[in-house]
């Protein structure tokens, strides 16, 4: 276990279906880089889901990887994976949209692999992928409900995440972007399908807001999406604040956190 002093941060969440209780569930984490764990040893990045477990009641399998859309996540076999390890009454936190951005079928093979049609309706696009084939690349949204129901077919249930924010301040570093398309799509999509979602966007934005650009900046130590330490820890309190100002009948905070005691310490107040 990993321990340290609390930041702070607030949330929100939108649901609807009852909540299973099962004793020794686990949540796994389905995102990309700006959640995976890395080797303190050797890069000075770290993401959120290195330090969610510490706050959780329930068991914690961190599934992020780096460089990954929902797209891909499912093309290269990692959501197969995900879904093989899931037994009823588990939690899957699906937080993804840095790199679902782009034209799909366009720029370097990563690029060409990953990019999603923008919205949550049914268009599509027929590309020339980095192997040469042919593939239909669906929305953000369809990707999304995909992604529900494999999981719900598990008797498990899901919780959409809005992503956390890059550095991408107003011309005179005073205010962090708020709004964020792939934010708001899971939002729509959680509504449409009702199940919980958690604005990890909106209070990760308001923290860093907090600190101003200055001390934002200084957690970004590469590049302004990839936080250090202190940015990842920032970041997976502000996710667990989301859970614990969460309300309606799903009641994470009670499945997820229970009395962990590193929880209870993340006492900020809700918006």
């Amino acid at each position: 276990m990993r321990y340290f002093a609390p930041l702070v941060l607030l949330a929100g969440l939108v649901s609807s279906k009852p909540t299973p209780t099962v004793q020794n569930a686990t949540l796994y984490l389905c995102s990309d880089s700006t959640a995976a764990n890395y080797n303190p040893a050797t890069t000075p990045i770290q993401g959120f889901g290195y330090y969610l477990g510490n706050y959780l009641s329930t068991n914690f399998v961190n599934r992020a990887r780096g460089g990954r859309s929902t797209r891909s996540f499912i093309n290269e076999g990692l959501w197969g994976q995900l879904l093989d390890m899931l037994v009823p009454g588990d939690y899957v936190v699906i937080e993804m949209g840095h790199n679902d951005n782009g034209t799909p079928g366009t720029g370097s093979d990563v690029g060409k692999d990953r990019a999603v049609v923008p919205g949550i309706g049914n268009e599509t696009v027929t590309v020339t992928n980095s192997t040469g084939a042919e593939e239909v690349v669906r929305t953000f949204g369809s990707y999304l409900r995909q992604m529900i129901k494999d999981v719900e077919d598990k008797s498990a249930t899901v919780v959409l995440s809005g992503m956390v924010p890059t550095m991408s301040w107003s011309s005179d570093n005073k205010t962090l972007a708020t709004v964020w398309p792939f934010t708001e799509y899971a939002r729509a999509v959680a509504e449409e399908q009702k199940v919980p979602f958690v604005d990890h966007t909106k209070y990760s934005v308001a923290r860093q807001q907090a600190l101003g650009y200055t001390a934002a900046k200084a957690m970004y130590p590469l590049d302004n999406t990839h936080t250090d330490a202190a940015g990842a820890t920032l970041n997976a309190e502000s996710f667990v604040t989301a859970v614990k100002c969460a309300s309606g009948k799903w009641k994470l905070k009670q499945a997820l956190l229970g009395n962990n005691p590193n929880a209870t310490a993340v006492n900020y107040p809700c918006a």
